[in-house]
């Protein structure tokens, strides 16, 4: 919790319903520090977000990551093989994200 508070997260009011520890917003998402996991909250009289929606984004999320990791690798290699390989695997997840990108549409 002190590396999440150091980081610039804010300590909330709420707790966790599963271990009941405090709940911190980091980067504009609520997140338990005992669990590692993000808390999606509904206030009275909201409709909850459908999980389906909320999964899409989460995989939203991952790719990018995948394809900033992937970039980095391909600006660092050197070797034709490993770049042919690196590119191909840059495009497959290129086309997963605009995969996603559609279901988010529907």
């Amino acid at each position: 919790m002190v590396n999440l508070l150091k980081s610039g997260a804010t300590m909330l009011q709420e707790h966790c319903s599963e271990c009941n520890s405090p709940l911190f917003r980091v980067r504009g998402e609520v997140w338990c520090p005992n669990c590692n996991k993000r808390v999606i909250t509904v206030k009275e009289g909201e409709e909850p977000a459908s999980s389906f929606s909320l999964q899409i984004k989460d995989v939203e999320r991952t790719i990018l990551l995948k394809i900033h990791d992937c970039n980095q690798q391909i600006a660092a290699e050197k070797g034709i093989a490993n770049l042919e390989t690196l590119c191909t695997l840059l495009i497959k997840w290129l086309d997963a994200l605009e995969r996603v990108k559609k279901l988010q549409k529907l």
